[in-house]
């Protein structure tokens, strides 16, 4: 119970953040991993435990489960093809 406990705290602490516009650190969201994995590995609890179990903490915050929210998000800029071409000449030499 405690060790969910944690868990319950740090993920409602990051998904909140998330919530309210900030990037959470890679070093908060890579040591809620490790902590879970290593619940895992300690037989603690199972992935499929700990997905179900994030999945309720996720709608509580968001009113929508991990998937629903993934499907409802815009594109990301990575799907965007931009085209940099117009950097190739120099700075120097551009009129725009």
């Amino acid at each position: 119970e405690k060790y969910l406990g944690q868990i319950d705290n740090r993920l409602r602490c990051i998904f909140q953040a998330s919530k309210d516009g900030y990037k959470v650190s890679p070093t908060e969201r890579h040591r809620l991993e490790g902590f879970m994995h290593a619940g895992v590995v300690m037989g603690l609890v199972s992935n499929v435990e700990l997905a179900t179990f994030m999945d309720e903490i996720h709608l509580k915050i968001f009113g929508k489960t991990i998937r629903q929210r993934k499907e409802d998000r815009p594109a990301h800029f990575d799907d965007e093809v931009i085209d940099y071409s117009g950097y190739d000449q120099p700075t120097f030499e551009r009129k725009d």
